[in-house]
């Protein structure tokens, strides 16, 4: 009798052991459920909010093997040499003044020159022009830049800035649009994202935006201007250093096209690897008043808007943005117009080709819109 109710004792203990361990894996299976349906919730959230932005988020998954890998920015100019023994334009000083600034602006990785104009190699010493004597021009700007430290507070990095910068002998003269995106393109710039503007750009803080781009996203920047008032000092005292010596009289501050022109810009942003293989030449022609169909360059009237739309035909590039109500570029040409190109094309005015109506293009902002 006693053995019995001792078995049913242990009976009753196991069942509800059982009863209690069924319990426990129900009450964890809605838990889990529930976790994984908040995850997949704040996932979805994620990544409406980032699919309008033209910046990468900041909280990836696994998958994105690629996000953890810090973007190198590599800053693409053209420069004209300098004819030794020839007098120094005043403008020339001025993009000396913004390569300096970008040299020196710890968010730009790389400073890659093209300097167009070159002399053959067969020219006398005396007489030749190459990035031999740019590197020492450049050093000497240095030099004097320094020189008029009250200290050395400059914040660089750790990274001594001229070596910061590449220079590519160019002997075919001013290249065309075309061109600068190939030599954007290029082995020589090492950079994942590419800042390809006109030599008297110079860039602030704000350029530290452009590290986080997505990659199927063009930026283009519209200028500020030079606003004393609005530049940032770290900024503008390279000017002041190296220009405003030789540019006593200035001709008017350039005007801020960021908030006046949403159809007019100086800077490209883009992923090298975004646009890679993809561009067609007979996208960067169009027909000058003889109907013939001719490569444009930079400075030319509508140039950056027929440019834009050749740009734009990549399958690759989903969204172009004006973004300089966020990036900031600041214009060191306050002496007097002086480009230094092939001379003005007179294009078309037809409907037929690439730039049948070539001041057409509108950029939205999408801050301005409420996009980010």
């Amino acid at each position: 009798m006693l053995l019995h109710h001792h078995h049913q004792r242990r009976k009753v203990i196991l069942s509800l052991f059982v009863i209690g361990f069924f319990l426990g894996v129900t009450f964890f299976s809605h838990q889990l459920e529930n976790n994984l349906d908040h995850q997949l919730l704040d996932t979805r959230n994620n990544a409406l909010r980032s699919s309008s932005s033209p910046w990468s988020s900041t909280h990836s998954t696994i998958d994105d093997a690629d996000a953890f890998k810090i973007k190198k920015v590599s800053y693409v100019t053209s420069f004209w040499a300098q004819t030794p023994g020839t007098k120094i334009h005043p403008h020339r000083r001025e993009i000396e003044a913004a390569l300096l600034a970008n040299i020196y602006n710890p968010h730009i990785d790389q400073v890659v020159v093209f300097l167009d104009g070159v002399t053959a190699d067969s020219t006398t010493n005396e007489l030749k022009s190459s990035c031999v004597h740019f590197y020492q021009d450049m050093a000497e700007i240095n030099r004097q830049f320094l020189q008029s430290q009250m200290d050395s507070s400059t914040n660089t990095h750790g990274v001594e800035p001229m070596s910061k910068v590449t220079c590519v002998n160019v002997i075919t003269g001013q290249p065309t649009y075309h061109q600068m995106f190939l030599n954007a393109l290029s082995n020589v710039v090492t950079g994942d994202i590419v800042i390809m503007a006109n030599a008297d750009m110079a860039f602030d803080d704000s350029i530290s935006k452009a590290r986080s781009l997505k990659e199927d996203v063009l930026l283009v920047l519209g200028t500020r201007g030079f606003s004393p008032d609005a530049i940032p000092i770290w900024t503008r005292q390279f000017y002041d250093i190296i220009a405003r010596a030789e540019n006593q009289q200035l001709k008017e501050l350039d005007v801020d096209q960021c908030s006046t022109n949403h159809w007019s810009w100086d800077t490209w942003i883009f992923h090298k690897e975004a646009i890679q293989g993809q561009l067609q030449e007979e996208h960067f022609q169009r027909p000058n008043i003889y109907d013939e169909m001719v490569p444009f360059y930079m400075n030319e009237n509508g140039a950056e808007n027929a440019a834009l739309w050749a740009v734009e035909q990549c399958p690759s590039l989903a969204t172009t943005y004006n973004a300089c109500d966020e990036m900031h570029s600041w214009s060191f040409h306050l002496t007097a117009k002086t480009h230094h190109s092939q001379g003005q094309t007179i294009w078309s005015r037809g409907n037929g080709g690439v730039g049948r109506n070539p001041n057409s293009v509108f950029v939205p902002k999408p801050w301005a819109l409420g996009w980010i």
